[in-house]
């Protein structure tokens, strides 16, 4: 101890040192410690030890996981000897059956093509790298064919850099570029060149495209010059040769870039599809479409809810498509209604339309609008499309609808909006409800449904008993609630219907723009349903058509028209073996006369069937004799200067008297077969322009003398447009169609005996029609029918 004492500093050193090394290993120190101390009789604040990981080795690991899964394997064997093989031969072919289909679909005879086409058009369970590899494969022919029969829209394949957006700077110029090689070869061009499209300013530093990360900005001189070349291009590419130039010169990829910029406007693209139609009866341009990436957006725009779009994407793919065995050309003003699509049969019959001065096939043929129409002198026609198209017939409430959505001119709001300061247009991404419905023009456009309005209270109760109840019991007779107020002798058709057979139609809400086109394919889809088209003007101040070429100016005859229309309509192979029923409302049916007596007098036999094959035609408030509209060019020609139509269609003109002659003979002779059908209008028309009434086709000049004749009480506009299927107007149009199909397919069957209809005779007329008229008269305005209760004792 004493020696311990003499070296106090030695002996702190070693504690401070032996201490410092305790705490740096207290770790390994307690290890040491706890193999000789039984931690189980540890306190209760004893910590746990820390798990560890065990590591195995992977050929171990693989080796266990493989005898597992074998393992499972022997306890399913049954199970899976059975469905294994199955599972996997229905995958394999599934894939494989497409591939196959397609194969023949390409090199196969033209029956077994047909047959492996509709096969491919079926399929719809392949994933999309499926449809995307098929797509890639597909040839020109192939890719038509299935558009045609309806195939899902991944068969095609996407258009090239489809979000991004040409500036129209570019576009405009190129578009120069390639007008500006055809000056020499048409006078149109040249025209068109110095009114309209002067050279363009050199292009330094724009942006080539347009993304959804940059805002798209559209100058509106700009956009609006672009629509006019568009409405040139429908004008020019009626003549093939120029067609062709366009194809040959790349025309169709400048197209594309026109349709990305006008992807929310229905109306500019409804005339770019026109020039697709035109451009598709070039011959061998099924290659340039496909190749350009027409074929997809074509078939994306047959099933668009757009009629419009609907139509003339028909109209082009049917061009196309060189392997229907039904294969029919449609020229420009013929337009197929029905069908659409590919058919395995042949139509019985070709049901044509033509519509009047001012009118259009979505305009005349529409449903008829529940509330009072009026006849307005400047509007724009729903199938003309371009802003510089000529004027139509509008309904009042439609302008006022127009004017609602802020646009009172009765033109169509553009999808841009201009800055104050640059002149640039922005086009917004996203677009408001009210102007897409104004843009489209669908297929059902819901009608506002009418309150009723009635003091008594039980004429109240009664109405809504008949509005809500399903159907009648069959003591309950339906008068429809346009039933004629005259008729000639002998005449006949359905003007009722029994209360079992009674639809009640007041309160759908499905309105058609085209009831030709929605309603007659149910009643008779093996009918090929025609629409011609064509533009007419009541001035000459709003005869736009004639702003693009100087050579369209004399196209306004009536003769130089008819011919034209016969022409085109002979390339559509209407009346080839099979009976022709045509329907003409108003001038429509003067085009109609004339047609026919062309082609009775035509030396061309296929031009000739047009007229032999004629069944029966439909006369809707037609100015046989002419029309007293006409005679405004006495008193406002200074102000008005009236069309060449309008000065044709003069009352007691000598051309129309002669022509009526002639026509007339020819019923007694040449077509002494075929059945009439005349309808004159009751009702005076609305003139919104000077808010008075005018007959425009009075009784007198719609009569024909030969066949039936009818005085409905609608006005002039209201003849093409019945409210709905139930009524007298579109009955008896089926009649006649059933007639005429009747008599092609069983000669028993030529006068078939209608389930339900009363005759009118001079006898009985004074005493039937009035009387209902006046039983009904108080309720006659606030219901769709007429109903009246027979005693059954």
């Amino acid at each position: 101890m004493n020696s311990l004492r003499r070296y106090p500093k030695t002996l702190g050193g070693v504690g401070i040192l032996t201490t410092g090394l305790i705490l740096y290993d207290k770790r390994r120190i307690q290890k040491l410690i706890s193999k000789f101390v039984d931690n189980n009789n540890g306190g209760a604040g004893d910590k746990k030890p820390e798990s560890e990981y065990i590591y195995i080795k992977y050929h171990i690991y693989r080796e266990s996981m493989r005898r597992l899964k074998k393992q499972e394997e022997e306890d399913k064997k049954w199970i899976s000897v059975i469905v294994n093989p199955i599972g996997k031969w229905w995958k394999a072919l599934k894939h494989s059956v497409a591939w196959r289909l397609l194969d023949i679909a390409q090199n196969g005879s033209h029956h077994d093509r047909l047959k492996a086409v509709r096969q491919l058009a079926s399929i719809d369970h392949l994933k999309d790298w499926d449809f995307r590899h098929l797509a890639q494969l597909c040839d020109a022919r192939t890719a038509v064919s299935l558009a045609r029969c309806g195939a899902d829209k991944r068969w095609f394949v996407p258009v090239h850099m489809k979000g991004c957006i040409k500036n129209p700077k570019l576009v405009l110029s190129e578009l120069h570029d390639l007008l500006s090689h055809m000056k020499s070869k048409s006078p149109c061009v040249n025209h068109f060149f110095k009114k309209y499209f002067p050279e363009q300013d050199p292009l330094e530093d724009v942006c080539e495209f347009f993304t959804q990360e940059h805002p798209v900005t559209f100058n509106v001189h700009e956009i609006d010059l672009l629509k006019e070349i568009v409405s040139f291009l429908h004008h020019v590419t009626k003549d093939p040769e120029f067609a062709q130039q366009i194809i040959k010169e790349g025309g169709l990829v400048h197209l594309m870039e026109l349709s990305k910029i006008f992807a929310d406007d229905n109306e500019t693209l409804s005339t770019l599809c026109k020039v697709l139609a035109n451009l598709s009866l070039v011959k061998d341009s099924v290659e340039h479409f496909f190749v350009s990436g027409w074929i997809g957006i074509l078939a994306e725009w047959q099933q668009c809810p757009d009629l419009r779009l609907q139509v003339i994407s028909a109209k082009t793919m049917a061009n196309l498509d060189h392997d229907d065995p039904n294969f029919t050309v449609y020229p420009p003003n013929v337009y197929p209604l029905h069908p659409r699509l590919r058919t395995r049969t042949k139509p019985k019959a070709d049901i044509v339309f033509i519509h009047g001065l001012l009118g259009g096939v979505f305009i005349t043929w529409r449903q008829k609008d529940r509330k009072p129409t009026e006849l307005g002198l400047y509007g724009k026609n729903a199938f003309y499309t371009s802003e510089t198209d000529d004027v139509f017939l509008v309904g009042e409430q439609r302008r006022l609808n127009l004017k609602k959505n802020g646009n009172g001119n009765g033109k169509s709001k553009q999808n841009v909006t201009k800055n104050d300061d640059t002149g640039i247009a922005s086009q917004p991404k996203d677009i408001e409800a009210g102007i897409e419905k104004k843009k489209i023009l669908k297929a059902n456009m819901k009608a506002e449904s009418k309150p009723i309005q009635i003091s008594d209270s039980a004429t109240k109760e009664f109405v809504e008993t008949l509005r809500s109840e399903a159907e009648l019991e069959k003591d309950w007779e339906v008068v429809h609630p346009d039933i004629p107020l005259a008729a000639n002798e002998n005449c006949s058709g359905e003007f009722s219907v029994s209360g079992p057979e009674w639809k009640n139609q007041d309160n759908q809400e499905d309105y058609t723009n085209c009831w030709p086109m929605e309603w007659l394919p149910d009643d008779h889809p093996n009918t090929r349903i025609i629409g011609i088209d064509y533009t007419s003007a009541v001035t000459e101040w709003s005869a736009n058509f004639t702003k693009y070429c100087p050579c369209e100016k004399g196209q306004g005859h009536i003769q130089t028209r008819a011919n034209t229309l016969l022409e085109r309509i002979s390339l559509a192979d209407v009346g080839n073996d099979r009976p022709v029923v045509w329907i003409g409302h108003s001038m429509g049916g003067i085009l109609t006369k004339l047609i026919l007596m062309n082609a009775k007098d035509s030396k061309d036999p296929k031009v000739q069937q047009i007229a032999k094959n004629t069944s029966s035609i439909v006369f809707l408030g037609t100015p046989h004799r002419g029309s007293p509209i006409a005679k405004w060019k006495q008193h406002m020609q200074m102000l008005l200067s009236p069309s060449i139509e309008v000065k044709e269609l003069e009352e007691n003109n000598p051309r129309l008297l002669e022509l009526h002659e002639r026509f007339m003979n020819c019923l007694h002779t040449s077509f002494r077969n075929v059945k009439i059908v005349s309808i004159a209008e009751g009702n005076p028309t609305m003139l919104t322009s000077f808010k008075f009434p005018l007959r425009i086709v009075t009784e007198e000049s719609a009569r024909i003398n030969y066949g039936d004749f009818y005085v409905l009480k609608d006005d002039h506009l209201s003849l093409s447009k019945p409210i709905f299927r139930q009524s007298f107007l579109y009955k008896r149009l089926l009649q006649v169609i059933d007639e005429t199909v009747n008599e092609k397919t069983d000669p028993a069957l030529k006068n078939p005996l209608p389930s339900k209809k009363m005759e009118i005779t001079p006898q009985k007329l004074p005493t039937q029609v009035p009387s209902l008229v006046q039983q009904a008269k108080d309720i006659f305005s606030l219901l769709p029918q007429l109903v009246f209760k027979f005693s059954t004792t």
